[in-house]
């Protein structure tokens, strides 16, 4: 019952597809490097301040500071696999190679792209700044380009690079700004290559055009930089049976580790916009050394003490909505919820105990 590993024999035409058929994978950062492991941490260096030199006494540079990194980590989690048979009857005009290559390829472009596209795409509106709509009026195209313009506002005061920025938006979305005289399009751009769905340029993002099937559910766009996201694919198996019992043909399985990632340090460089009354509400108020964390109908609730990205860090800790979280004097709590299906990431909610 001879069966064939053909993952390395297939993996170089896969990344190929990836980058040609999908919307998001070609704006991402290849740099961490999953191979050999399904874990990366990530060590941010923390700050200290900046202070007026002493020309006496014993601390002339100020009082020093521990420099302890905060540790983000990323983990693929997502384990998704496939199976199908090919019938001697339907491969006699064509070797099995052939065969298997034709069918893999179209179940990823059919199947496996679009999925890993969703996934992302929901990864990094939940992720970065999410903009709230101040009202549950439709969009036009002034409102559009004036919300795109926070965006971009946003990535000033971030100091997120100009270059490698994207937005991915909805039909609905990029036919508004299409309408705008801010609005470049493609073939009057110079640019070094075209991307699956980019129709143009505007307030300095690429425009993706996305079917409405793979953005969130309310959001009408996401800006980012390339250097804050990551998509990362591991083709661990893709076996051919040529002899399966019970079947006159091959049987072709196929299993994939995968993930998506916003790189904590980096999270000033993704933005989404989201339709009104869809983020989760968070809350932390702090009373004789007790924080109360509120985030009613929340899914998850983070938070972390020692002034470290509850969305982020190693150290963070799981709460209740309601819960009590013990502080001391000068400690700063930030909190983070998680909402259900219909609902967006809360802003970070701090408090600080002032003894």
């Amino acid at each position: 019952m001879p069966v064939y590993n053909l993952a390395s024999k297939f993996a170089g035409k896969m990344e190929k597809q990836w980058l040609h058929d999908s919307f998001v994978k070609p704006y991402t950062n290849g740099d961490l490097e999953f191979s050999g492991v399904d874990t990366v941490q990530v060590y941010v260096p923390t700050t200290v301040p900046l202070n007026d030199y002493q020309r006496e006494g014993t601390a002339r540079y100020g009082d020093p500071k521990e420099i302890i990194p905060n540790v983000h980590r990323y983990q693929m989690k997502q384990d998704k696999s496939y199976t199908g048979t090919i019938d001697l009857g339907n491969s006699r005009s064509r070797t099995i190679g052939a065969a298997t290559g034709e069918w893999v390829k179209n179940q990823n472009s059919e199947v496996v792209i679009p999925f890993e596209d969703r996934y992302a795409l929901n990864v990094y509106a939940q992720n970065g700044k999410i903009a709230e709509l101040a009202s549950s009026a439709s969009l036009t195209k002034d409102t559009a380009i004036a919300e795109l313009e926070k965006a971009r506002a946003a990535f000033v005061n971030g100091r997120v690079p100009v270059e490698k920025r994207v937005v991915w938006a909805t039909s609905a979305f990029t036919g508004l700004v299409a309408e705008s005289k801010q609005f470049t399009e493609i073939e009057k751009l110079t640019v070094p290559a075209v991307r699956k769905g980019e129709i143009g340029q505007c307030k300095t993002f690429r425009v993706i055009e996305v079917p409405d099937d793979l953005m969130p559910a309310g959001c009408h766009f996401i800006c980012a930089h390339k250097s804050a996201l990551v998509q990362a694919d591991k083709i661990t198996e893709l076996k051919v049976n040529t002899s399966p019992q019970g079947i006159s043909g091959t049987l072709i399985e196929a299993r994939n580790l995968f993930d998506a990632f916003v790189i904590g340090s980096l999270a000033k460089g993704v933005y989404a916009l989201v339709g009104n009354g869809t983020k989760q509400a968070c809350s932390v108020t702090i009373a004789t050394h007790q924080a109360t964390v509120t985030a009613a109908g929340a899914k998850e609730i983070y938070y972390t003490l020692d002034g470290s990205d509850p969305r982020f860090s190693q150290s963070r800790q799981i709460v209740a909505t309601g819960g009590k979280v013990t502080t001391t004097t000068g400690q700063t709590i930030r909190v983070v919820a998680y909402g259900a299906a219909d609902k967006f990431t809360s802003d970070i909610a701090e408090d600080t105990d002032e003894g």
